[in-house]
């Protein structure tokens, strides 16, 4: 019977997780993790104990609880995840949306995704009757935005005043740090919002419930449309005015700048609320006293390298009880925001940045964060950074889902430099993002926090908490799909789930490096937790004080790198496989790398081994991945080969290119056609390259000297030209291959006093009685150069009166000369 009941639980498993689970682990990799389960007499079933042991904690996560329960459908949750935010189709932001607002509100977001196309497309076909100017698009809006504030206004109809007010002082006092607490009483004074101690906590904690959801969602996708579609009929707009076009509407204030430079708030409207801001070009200033319309909010800028100087707490790009979309299409921008800022409480808030380098520098809780809502910022391409203090990149707090998602580009990530984590690490930052979900533990769970990098060369810094964190009951995720990336962070980082949480790190591709000063971390769980960390492949190198694959106080930690030859730096008895048994019962650890020749800190680990510690971990290091060939090596293989009939000049130039990595192919097949077309290649590398100081170009004469008899007899002649760097050069080339012959014209040179240095070094390639005279002659010069060159060309040469001469030179006081005799092998030194 109990065996009955085991091998139904593993079907089920299976049903669970097998179709979508291959996209992100390949079978093989699935069958090595349940074989090394079974080497602890576990089974696949064996990940799926029970770990939601707090019932009296409101608003989990439906998406958050199945990942913690049943471990392998995490990974299944994570392809379909990271799938979404690749927006490679028109409609895939609105399909992020549904998502990400079907996680954070425990809804299935498929059934939302049809409300977009065709409302979209009714908004376009009306614009495109009825707005033929810019001016007309003030009526059109407010005609359209009636029936979309009425429906968002009974999403929220629940909720009384005094309600609203309670609940915004509740959801901001709980992100603001102690250091902050006299400038934040002073703001809720001038909002009119609660003190915190003013404020009845089981109570307000009660009224999420009032939310409607649905018609939040429902709501906030028709918003994405018409947005969308003013948008779109914008760019095609013909903007003539001189002067800013203004319209104040039953919505607020509606705005359209000029084709120049323009400052908002325009003068006399400081602090009136803006549903509408379109401006079509200029290098724009947005300053403090910008402030937008509470229920919707639209904000389009065409184009310019834009400066947004918006300090003011939940100013710029923030929703509350509303919903917000802002554009900027293209231009190098500045983003300087306050706390708050590219965020929403109660309410949802997209931002998309499509082209640009630009730089988004903001407070705590921004950057995409959300609590009892969804909250996206999207930049689509460009050589982006971003700094944040904490709570940011991706934070997702109760009933809420925030991203981050950069599609392109080589990016920065920053977090910190302004609270300490006090007294934990007390020297160090508490940070919470980059891809963090935050409970409020006890009572509240957290909700979804991502962070989405599509390509390029990235760099993430993080302190206590970062890069794939969660924290009491929410899921923190950190997906990057390519590209040479750095993370960096001290504490709970890179796939770590803490208390009841689960925290995920995907990295797709790229010679990565990952650090952090101390773990859990890099796919660790603590506290009835989960944490996973996948890297798809490349050479990696991993440093952490306890993680890969940890499963600490009965949680599940697991580590998987598909390939790649890695680098384990820290020896630590809680990594690579690791769990301990607490409250009379285990946790599961299970670490695998299944490619590549890797290098371990400890004779327990080793390639092609399996081993285990604690209770229950588990390690294997399989080739089960050997890569054919490296992605540079791939990268070569597509780089265009020189053609054969190419000039000289340019098959001698692709020749001259540095022999690595993506080049290599194209250089040798540079080589070869050069030694196939001696006889053209050879009178124009004596007439212009061979005086070269090209360290590149002289490899390319060095390859040609190796295999062509032609090309050493003309550099016999070259030894006497004029033109003292091809002479040199020939006397190299010659000694390069080993040819006797050299010999004598280097003892007339050396007669002469002519190119000393050069002749002393040659002569370590003539392997002669003879050179070895030519040489001692300089034992005892009194130039310490000349003494050190005769020095080291005398060790290259395995002619025994080599030998003879080096010894005579043991009472030399240069200490280049004794550090070369000391080196000797002890047979050369007697």
């Amino acid at each position: 019977m109990c065996q009955n009941i085991r091998l139904a639980a593993i079907i089920a498993v299976f049903s669970l997780l097998w179709v979508g689970l291959a996209a992100l682990l390949e079978p093989a990799e699935i069958q090595q993790l349940h074989q090394m389960l079974d080497t602890a007499g576990l089974d696949a079933s064996s990940l799926c104990f029970e770990k939601d042991w707090d019932l009296s904690c409101k608003y989990k996560l439906d998406w958050q609880l199945r990942q913690l329960q049943n471990p392998w459908r995490a990974f299944e949750d994570l392809r379909e995840l990271g799938d979404a935010c690749q927006l490679e189709e028109p409609e895939s932001v609105s399909d992020l949306l549904c998502k990400l607002g079907g996680i954070a509100f425990n809804l299935d977001g498929e059934h939302y995704k049809h409300i977009y196309p065709p409302a979209k497309t009714m908004y376009l076909e009306q614009l495109r009757l009825q707005v033929r100017k810019p001016a007309d698009l003030f009526g059109w809006l407010e005609l359209y935005l009636d029936p979309l504030v009425e429906d968002l206004d009974s999403a929220f109809a629940e909720f009384s005043p005094q309600e609203r007010k309670d609940l915004t002082s509740f959801c901001l006092w709980h992100f603001v740090e102690s250091e902050d607490a006299e400038f934040y009483e002073n703001h809720c004074r001038q909002q009119g919002l609660p003190q915190f101690e003013e404020l009845d906590q089981e109570a307000v904690r009660e009224l999420g419930e009032k939310l409607d959801r649905r018609k939040l969602l429902r709501t906030g996708i028709r918003g994405l449309a018409l947005s969308d579609a003013v948008m779109e009929h914008a760019s095609g707009l013909n903007f003539s005015n001189k002067k800013p076009l203004i319209r104040k509407s039953r919505h607020g204030l509606m705005v359209i700048g000029t084709p120049g430079r323009d400052f908002y708030p325009l003068p006399g409207h400081e602090d009136e609320p803006i549903c509408f801001l379109l401006d079509p070009a200029g290098d724009d200033s947005y300053r403090d006293g910008l402030v937008f319309s509470q229920d919707f909010s639209l904000l389009i800028d065409l184009a310019g390298n834009d400066h947004y100087e918006l300090k003011r707490p939940a100013s710029a790009f923030h929703s509350t009880f509303g919903v917000g979309f802002s554009y900027d299409l293209d231009g190098d921008d500045l983003y300087r925001t306050g706390d708050f800022s590219f965020s929403s409480f109660m309410g949802i808030n997209l931002h998309q940045d499509k082209r640009g380098d630009d730089i988004y520098h903001s407070g705590l809780f921004s950057q995409g964060a959300a609590m009892f809502g969804v909250s996206a910022l999207i930049d689509h391409s460009g050589n982006d950074s971003y700094q944040a203090s904490v709570a940011a990149q991706g934070l997702g707090s109760t009933l809420g889902a925030g991203a981050l998602i950069d599609l392109e580009g080589t990016d920065t990530y920053s977090l910190g430099g302004k609270y300490y984590h006090e007294p934990l690490m007390p020297l160090d930052f508490i940070t919470l993002g980059q891809g963090m979900g935050l409970g409020m533990r006890p009572h509240l769970a957290g909700g979804l926090g991502l962070l989405y990098d599509g390509a390029g060369n990235d760099r993430y810094l993080g302190g206590v908490y970062a890069q794939g964190s969660g924290y009491w009951y929410a899921t923190g995720a950190l997906i990057d799909r390519s590209g040479n990336d750095v993370y960096n962070a001290v504490y709970y980082p890179q796939g770590s789930g803490i208390h009841l949480a689960c925290g995920f790190l995907v990295d797709h591709e790229g010679d990565d490096a990952y650090y952090s000063r101390h773990g859990p971390g890099q796919g660790a769980g603590h506290d009835w937790a989960l944490g996973i960390m996948f890297d798809g492949g490349g050479n990696d190198a991993y440093s952490i004080e306890g993680g890969n694959g940890l499963g600490l106080t009965n949680s599940v930690g697991i580590f998987v790198d598909r390939s790649g030859n890695d680098r384990y730096e820290r020896q630590n008895p809680q990594a690579y496989g690791s769990a301990n048994f607490v409250r009379s019962a285990g946790g599961i650890g299970l670490f695998l790398d299944a490619g590549g020749e890797d290098s371990y800190p400890d004779s327990l680990k080793a390639n092609n081994e399996t081993w285990q510690q604690g209770t229950y971990g588990i390690g294997r290091d399989i080739e089960l991945n050997p890569v054919e060939k490296t992605a540079v090596e791939e990268l070569a293989e597509a780089v265009p080969l020189p053609d054969e009939n190419d000039s000289i000049e340019e098959i001698f130039a692709a020749a001259a290119e540095w022999e690595v990595g993506s080049a290599v192919q194209r250089v040798r097949k540079a080589r070869e056609i050069l030694l196939s077309r001696e006889s053209e290649a050879i009178p124009y590398i004596l007439e212009n390259r061979l005086n070269t100081s090209s360290g590149l170009q002289y490899r390319a004469l060095e390859a040609l000297a190796q295999s062509s008899k032609a090309f050493r007899s003309e550099l016999y002649k070259a030894i006497d030209l004029p033109d003292s760097l091809a002479a040199k050069n020939a006397l190299s080339l010659i000694a390069g291959v080993g040819d006797s012959l050299l010999v004598e014209p280097v003892q007339r040179l050396l007669e002469q006093k002519k190119y000393e240095g050069t002749c002393i070094s040659v002569l370590a390639g003539v392997n002669t009685a003879r050179s070895v005279e030519l040489l001692s002659a300089y034992i005892f010069h009194p130039s310490e150069r000349f003494r050190y060159l005769a020095a080291r060309s005398l060790k290259q040469i395995t002619h025994p009166s080599a030998r003879e001469s080096l010894e005579r030179m043991r009472k030399d006081r240069s200490f280049l000369v004794q550090s070369l005799l000391r080196s000797l092998p002890e047979d050369q030194a007697e």
